[in-house]
């Protein structure tokens, strides 16, 4: 059976597309399984379909493509059909290219079953569809989420489908209600949602994630709000936020209101965002409402239990209340349900055997939304709705009579009231005009149906004349390599029995040459194959041992046949020899993979960033590895890395943003690791914990008292440095734990051991903190040699000479005549945190200047002093923001719900 999938972009990232990937993967198994992309604005899709299912386009929207479609004419226009959001014209989505491009795909297409995903896509479907194929519609929304507009037109669609499907049982009975008198089929089939390779979290970081499009309805701004409450009562916990969207300004601005900067932060989109789930030890979802909750079902695959809102749809059909996560209720006082959800996450955060038997929990219930099962019910529905056809004695007539103008038109081949199929003299009529072109082809069949009235047949002339002009037909966009038409024979007799011929598209010079120059690229290929010529782009997984080694697996069928290893090598480091890793032989592949070890121990990692290769020993070819999937979990609760010589050396393996795998590695024979940042009203108090030599002067300097103590060196960059270089002295936090004592007694020579572990790790909200003392989670000891600096907002403007703006590296003296290190954050499992780690700007008083921290991109702290625009008489801007987070804080009641 040939199952087509209707996507608006599938190379976009959201929860339709990700359950489109599932489904269509669990259906090739048994079928053909194509999904069809109405736009395409990039080279790859951001979520990987399975190879077995064809990924075709409609509109390409590649500049750099020789079949850009941005150009056209009709891509100016309007769409004819109804739109969904006022901007959809400007962005592309609603156009009339598309609605002639869809035309015509519907109308020409051989398949057994086509399914649309979203209201417009189902709209095309009822209007252009025909009966020789199964229309079933989706929501992935619910009924009530819609505006009036669009629920109209989408009503009006399901009317003409052979079944529609919501994601929530409570939607479908709505639905239902809604329509009556529908003869469609309405039913429920829950997203799939695969079981993930990732390791389950253990549980033991201090660390609540959630995960989504950052948009009004999930309100984000009430979990900001509720986790304000907890980290009142436990300020060692961090909250994680992935995803993009419009509200992202509106949320750092909260952010900030609430003095979270250091504790709440935003980390962009993330994929696959099952590396993320498992890193949390609750995973909360806010909503107002969910149409499923796709990123509960996520979590509990990887052992995390939710703590989610109790909206209508979703969350209260997926988890068992106290046995699988938690529910937190919802009603008409907003005040109440932030203290609700603060009062559910701290009931998981304050018991983590609690959390252990809910997140088991969780990974049982979560296997009931296999992509398999899922798969199946859609299998029994078609059955079911072939059934009905066949009882019938028809291939599938519209639903309803002929709608209004409002109302989608009567799809091809259906006109009238008589419901009738459109009979083989169309089909016939098709092929005889295929040497014409597509467009003009399916005019033809058309008419030679004699279906249409007068009125329609206007319609279809005019359509054929802008298809003609668009200069191409459905399924003729050009696109990767392997991109095949959508219009084409199922092979299956369902498909050939009443499938509209295949249009003939325009023989080009690439295809009259294609049949002499195969045998010769074949024979190419042979040749350099048997050479040892290039082999398959490598592909790995990658997981962090509890040692801190890395596991890399490789795709053993993508490995050279010959002897290999895989291979470091430093990005910008000329000079820096390699670091290679024999991989086994081929042969010795267990389940597909080949396993290598990138061990701590004797391996020496320079300052730098890694990018991976596998090279051929025979003649030294390398090839970059992709990476699939990237586990850095245990990144969080692992003790910092020293080395030889005491030399902090923390790695983080990433995926690049082109997809490859890279390793970030730091190497400091001293490093003072940022672990806060607060605001008052008056300055910065920024707290380091010491490493390495910076970790030993320190022990020393709370030995001897020498005079001076820790000072903050500000560095400036540009011209007439060492005139605004400053320095500010600051103070020990903390008195140095029994673990650094003994460490500093077992040091060998100068400094540290040669190899071993002096401090604590990151802490396990992975911002470098240190941990409280031992409890039963595990956690590393408090950490001593803490120092702490107080800096001025005005000191910065003070030495810029009056220039208005400056910027200084931050390092950290540990005492008078000792070498200053370098401040950073560098422990945890972010190679990156300038994006992340986003401190307030403090503006200096009613001026126009304002001071900022920020970490750059090699994660070390820096200060910058600019220009910002002058704001009202009034504004809340002109004090310190962290002056607003206590006025705004105390809006939220004070200390836990309920108490």
């Amino acid at each position: 059976m040939k199952i087509v999938f209707l996507l608006d972009n599938a190379y976009g990232i959201g929860g339709t597309i990700r359950s489109t990937v599932n489904l269509s993967r669990a259906l090739a198994d048994r079928h053909q399984v194509e999904v069809v992309s109405l736009r395409r604005a990039r080279e790859e899709p951001a979520l990987t379909f399975d190879p077995r299912v064809t990924l075709t386009s409609l509109i390409d929207l590649r500049r750099s493509s020789p079949g850009y479609d941005g150009d056209d004419p009709l891509h100016q226009r309007p769409s004819e059909r109804f739109t969904e959001g006022a901007d959809h014209l400007r962005r592309g989505i609603s156009t009339r290219l598309v609605d002639v491009r869809v035309r015509e795909l519907l109308s020409t297409l051989r398949a057994d079953v086509v399914i649309g995903t979203r209201p417009k896509v189902n709209d095309y479907l009822a209007a252009y569809g025909t009966g020789s194929y199964l229309r079933i519609g989706q929501e992935h929304l619910t009924h009530a989420m819609h505006n009036p507009h669009i629920r109209t037109h989408q009503d009006a669609a399901i009317r003409h489908l052979d079944a529609f499907v919501t994601v929530s049982y409570a939607d479908a009975a709505d639905y239902r209600a809604a329509l009556p008198d529908t003869t469609t089929h309405i039913t429920c089939v829950p997203n799939a949602v695969p079981q993930t390779p990732v390791e389950p979290s253990d549980g033991r970081a201090r660390l609540v994630v959630a995960a989504g499009r950052l948009i009004k309805v999930k309100r984000y701004d009430r979990l900001l709000r509720a986790f304000a409450l907890v980290a009142r009562e436990h300020p060692e916990w961090s909250l994680r936020l992935y995803g993009r969207g419009p509200q992202h300004a509106a949320l750092r601005a909260l952010i900030n209101e609430l003095g979270l900067y250091d504790r709440a932060f935003l980390m962009g989109a993330h994929s696959p965002i099952e590396t993320e789930w498992a890193k949390g030890a609750v995973a909360a979802v806010s909503s107002d409402a969910e149409s499923f909750g796709m990123t509960l079902v996520e979590a509990m695959h990887c052992g995390v239990p939710v703590v989610s809102t109790d909206c209508r749809y979703g969350p209260g059909e997926i988890i068992a209340n106290g046995q699988d996560g938690l529910l937190s209720p919802l009603g008409d006082d907003e005040q109440t349900n932030i203290r609700a959800y603060a009062d559910a996450l701290l009931q998981l955060i304050e018991d983590p055997q609690l959390r252990h038997r809910m997140g088991q929990a969780a990974l049982e219930k979560a296997e009931r939304y296999a992509p398999r099962r899922i798969a199946g019910e859609y299998e029994e529905l078609i059955e079911q709705l072939l059934r009905a056809r066949a009882a019938a004695g028809t291939l599938g007539a519209p639903n309803a009579p002929a709608p209004t103008a409002d109302a989608p038109l009567m799809p091809p081949g259906a006109a009238g009231a008589s419901g009738a199929a459109a009979p083989a003299g169309a089909a016939n009529a098709a092929g005889a005009a295929g040497a014409a072109g597509a467009g003009r082809a399916s005019a033809a069949a058309r008419a030679a149906a004699g279906n249409a009235t007068a009125g329609n047949a206007a319609a279809e002339a005019a359509a054929t004349a802008e298809t003609a002009a668009s200069g191409k037909a459905a399924g003729q966009t050009s696109g990767a390599p392997g991109t095949r038409s959508s219009a084409r024979g199922s092979g299956t007799a369902e498909g050939r029995a009443g499938g509209a011929a295949v249009p003939r598209p325009r023989m080009s010079l690439r295809r009259l040459a294609a049949p002499v120059l195969r045998p010769v690229v074949r024979r190419v290929r042979a040749w350099r194959k048997a050479r040892g010529g290039a082999f398959a782009r490598p592909t790995a997984w990658v997981r962090v041992a509890d040692d801190g080694s890395l596991v890399v697996r490789l795709r053993a069928e993508r490995l050279p046949r010959q002897r290999s290893a895989l291979v470091l090598t430093a990005r910008h480091r000329e000079g820096e020899p390699a670091v290679r890793f024999p991989l086994p032989a081929r042969d010795r592949a267990a389940d597909g993979w080949t396993e290598v070890r990138v061990p701590r121990s004797g391996t020496h990692l320079a300052e730098a960033r890694w990018d991976a290769y596998v090279e051929r020993a025979s003649d030294g070819k390398r090839r970059r590895v992709r990476a699939e999937l990237v586990e850095t979990a245990r990144l969080l609760t692992l003790p910092a890395p020293i080395g030889p010589g005491g030399a902090l050396t923390p790695w983080t393996p990433y995926t690049t943003s082109d997809g490859y795998l890279a390793v970030r590695a730091w190497r400091r024979a001293g490093h003072a690791e940022v672990t806060s940042i607060a605001l008052d009203a008056r300055g910065y108090t920024l707290r380091a914990a010491l490493y390495g030599e910076a970790a030993h002067a320190s022990l020393l300097a709370g030995r001897t008292e020498p005079a001076g103590g820790p000072a903050l060196v500000a560095v400036p960059r540009g011209k007439n440095a060492e005139r605004r270089a400053f320095e500010l002295p600051g103070r020990f936090g903390g008195s140095p734990s029994p673990a650094r004592e003994r460490a500093l007694g077992e040091l060998p020579g100068e400094f540290g051991p040669d190899n071993g572990v002096i401090g604590p790790g990151p802490t396990a909200d992975g911002t470098g903190r240190p941990p409280a003392a031992a409890d039963e989670t595990g956690a590393p000891p408090a950490a001593g040699d803490e120092v702490v600096v107080e800096l001025p907002y005005e000191l910065p403007a003070a030495f810029a000479e009056g220039a208005g703006k400056g910027v200084w590296d931050l390092w950290l003296r540990p005492g008078e005549g000792l070498a200053p290190v370098r401040m950073g954050r560098l422990l945890g499992d972010l190679p990156d945190r300038k994006k992340t780690d986003v401190t307030p700007r403090a503006r200096l008083g009613g001026s126009d200047l304002a001071v900022q921290l920020y970490f750059s991109v090699n994660n070390n702290l820096v200060l910058t002093l600019h220009t910002v625009p002058q704001e009202q008489p009034g504004a809340a801007g002109a004090r310190p923001e962290q002056e607003q987070s206590r006025t705004a804080a105390a809006g939220t009641g004070g200390g836990r719900a309920g108490s």
